[in-house]
């Protein structure tokens, strides 16, 4: 599990969060029901969700196949060329 971030929220994380909770509203998903298809708490979520804790690969990995979208998608990007 990563620790929760000391220092300034870099604008990569804080916009992975948002696109989370926006990708996890438009599936009516509660934080609890994504921590429990990520395999992770509600409070990591939340932590996610806010750009308070910089998420893995692993985990990206993960946000991507429970939300069936490409990594591209996932970080609000096209994936046409």
């Amino acid at each position: 599990m990563a620790r929760e971030r000391k220092t300034p929220i870099p604008d990569v994380v804080f916009a992975f969060g948002k696109r989370v909770n926006k990708l996890r509203l438009e599936r009516k998903m509660s934080q609890m029901d994504l921590g429990a298809a990520l395999g992770i708490d509600r409070e990591n979520v939340r932590k996610y969700e806010k750009g308070l804790q910089e998420p893995k690969l692993s985990t990206i990995v993960k946000f991507v196949e429970v939300f069936d979208i490409s990594f591209n998608q996932l970080f609000g990007y096209s994936d046409s060329n």
